[in-house]
């Protein structure tokens, strides 16, 4: 059978990958460590538990990425300590919120979904906070803010986010969205904060009733709109959520997994 090829970009290398798992040889390789004569017994001694994979030879040895980053940190070999360098720069910019770090992230993908789903991410963000803000300038308070989710989770996602975060295991319940879902929540949730402000309300009351209004009349224009096979329509979750890490200086070709 036809193998093809794929790779995810650790620093300046290319690292052959199949499924988000590395060749074990070029990826101890990269560390500097010798690749064992029997690799069943040093698999078993290091707790390796990754799955063989035929990269155009037959079925070889692989590490997952969270094998890998552990290998890299235990390693002591002057190449080990090379990368462990290149990802303490990353820890610290992702720390210090360096938003260039998600747009290297997104360029490196060659999966566009990934990319549509970021902008989708960001902009429901900002459009979370213009809720939250409105709200808070115009008397909201307490449990408010709670209810205004359970309303928008309801009428967009037909659950409660305790079950989003369970269903798709995901810690971030926005994290678990699809792009479609992010899209139709910014729309809301900047529906209900513009009406806030343009029929000055106040209150929990409310703005509770306004919220619920326009939720309901959102799910019934969404519902009545005929559905398009939209790229982004029927995604599983995005493009990382089901936990695979980020890879110090890295970047991807030729396959959807993402090792930013």
């Amino acid at each position: 059978m036809k193998v093809t090829p794929q790779s995810i970009r650790v620093g300046t290398q290319l690292l052959p990958a199949q499924g988000g798992f590395l060749l074990a040889s070029r990826a101890l390789e990269l560390l500097g460590l010798a690749f064992p004569v029997d690799w069943a017994e040093y698999a078993r001694a290091q707790g390796l538990t990754s799955p063989e994979k035929d990269f155009g030879i037959g079925p070889e040895p692989t590490l997952s990425l969270p094998e890998f980053v552990r290998l890299g940190f235990e390693a002591q070999t002057p190449q080990a300590r090379r990368w462990q360098k290149s990802a303490h720069k990353l820890l610290a910019r992702m720390l210090a919120g360096d938003v260039r770090l998600s747009a290297e992230i997104a360029e490196a993908n060659p999966d566009p979904q990934a990319g549509r789903w970021l902008h989708a991410r960001l902009e429901n963000q900002n459009a979370r906070k213009l809720l939250m803000s409105t709200v808070a300038r115009h008397g909201g308070s307490a449990e408010v803010y709670g209810q205004l989710g359970s309303i928008s989770n309801a009428s967009v996602l037909g659950m409660d986010s305790a079950t989003l975060r369970r269903e798709r295991g995901v810690k971030s319940t926005r994290d678990g969205l699809n792009t479609e879902e992010l899209l139709r929540l910014s729309y809301l949730e900047s529906a209900t904060a513009s009406a806030i402000e343009g029929r000055g309300a106040h209150g929990n009351a409310a703005i509770l009733s306004i919220h619920r209004s326009l939720a309901a009349q959102e799910r019934r224009t969404w519902q009545s709109q005929p559905r398009q096979n939209q790229p982004w329509q029927n995604e599983p979750r995005p493009i990382g959520a089901a936990g695979r890490p980020v890879v110090a200086g890295s970047g991807n070709t030729g396959s959807p997994q993402q090792a930013g």
